[in-house]
């Protein structure tokens, strides 16, 4: 019989490897807890957020590859995961309030040791489990957080700062009175001053109602990518593989096209049109430096005439054809384009996926829960309603870990 050791399946080795490494690299780190030890009273302290931002790999290299024990829920605790250093005993717990790390009260000295050789292993668990990640992401074993609500205010924030403003402009103040005993020079001087006053509130309202009516419109288009993402996996359609990775790397339009209803309505491809005109229009020169699609942002030096726009007569549709690029028409516009998108996004078909949106599920990519969620949206809305009020109880209990 040969002495070469039998050739181990790939994700054996490579966990053996990593075993190896680690126990090098958490060298005095051990499962064993001396008895005279076991009893030591401990203090607890929190590592700064930044040196352990994903607790759960503490876990999994701990546990799972270096065999430390373990217990888990327990009151406002996710798990606790126990052993040894330098004889000494720790123990390290996800808790509500964050990551902890119990020592001796006598050995804060293991801090620096917990901080410098527990980090440093982490970078040996992230190669190892890289390729296992990149596997369960292009086969859309993935979860997405659904932050439509965070988004959607962002959006409705800027709208309702941008209608106050135009509002403003509309109406700026009234003149003051004249002063009776005044001369007519220094009632003159007056309205003069008055005039000023008024023209600069005009000008500085319809000002600031450009800078937010462009900074909602921005917030509603960086919306509308997150919430086609999460309409497509609501819908219920299995994805291939690959397709999740596809459809994160697509254009809004492509989004827009897989799940708005084919043929679309002459409604909802007017509204198509006029949002395509909104980003080349406004959204794309302000998102992308001032650099208009069709070259109008370019002049050209015409000989003994002057810079003329890379887009000829086209440059009347520019935002930089009038001194304030977006005015109040253009931001009614936009808002009633966005209002009409909206329902559309939230009708039919869509009224489920929406649902679960609007209620913040966050969706999972794989083809077990697109079937439950095909599944739910077939049963009619007191199924939707039945899915996200067992969703969100679970969800609750997790975060607030109450277990």
């Amino acid at each position: 019989m040969s002495d070469e050791p039998a050739v181990l399946p790939d994700q054996a080795r490579r966990l053996e490897v990593l075993r190896r490494r680690l126990s090098r690299k958490l060298a005095g780190f051990t499962v064993e807890i001396p008895e005279e030890n076991a009893r030591a009273a401990m203090m607890r302290y929190r590592p700064a957020r930044g040196l352990f931002p994903v607790p759960e790999l503490v876990l999994f290299t701990l546990r799972d590859v270096m065999d430390w024990r373990w217990h888990g829920h327990g009151e406002k605790v996710r798990w606790t995961v126990y052993g040894a250093i330098d004889g000494q005993r720790v123990a390290f717990e996800h808790q509500k309030f964050g990551f902890a790390v119990f020592v001796p009260k006598d050995r804060l000295d293991l801090q620096s040791r917990v901080e410098g050789q527990l980090r440093s292993a982490m970078r040996e668990v992230e190669a190892y489990l890289r390729p296992f990640a990149e596997a369960q992401i292009d086969n859309g074993e993935v979860m997405i957080v659904n932050r439509f609500a965070e988004f959607d205010e962002r959006y409705r924030f800027h709208r309702e700062l941008a209608d106050l403003a135009y509002r403003r402009g509309a109406a700026p103040p009234s003149s003051a009175e004249a002063n009776g005993e005044q001369s007519e020079g220094e009632k003159m001087r007056s309205i003069s001053a008055d005039m000023t006053a008024r023209l600069n509130a005009v000008i500085s309202a319809e000002r600031e109602g450009f800078f937010h009516s462009t900074a909602m419109i921005d917030a509603y288009f960086s919306c509308l990518e997150h919430r086609l993402v999460l309409l497509r996996a609501f819908m219920g359609k299995p994805f291939g593989e690959g397709e999740v990775l596809a459809l994160l790397g697509m254009r809004w339009g492509d989004k827009l096209k897989l799940v708005l209803p084919g043929p679309s309505s002459r409604s909802a491809a007017d509204v198509v049109g006029k949002m395509h005109r909104i980003k080349e229009r406004i959204r794309n020169p302000f998102a992308h430096g001032g650099v208009e699609n069709d070259q109008g942002s370019l002049f050209f030096r015409l000989p003994g005439i002057g810079p003329v726009p890379g887009n000829f007569t086209r440059f009347g549709d520019s935002v930089r054809f009038s001194m304030l690029p977006v005015d109040a028409d253009d931001h009614a516009e936009s808002c009633a384009t966005f209002d009409k998108l909206d329902r559309l996004l939230a009708a039919g078909d869509l009224a489920g996926p929406d649902q679960f949106i609007k209620d913040s599920v966050d969706p999972v990519f794989d083809a077990h829960h697109c079937a439950e969620y095909a599944e739910a949206i077939a049963g009619g809305p007191d199924a939707i309603n039945a899915y996200i009020e067992a969703w969100s109880s679970a969800w609750e209990r997790h975060v607030n870990m109450d277990y």
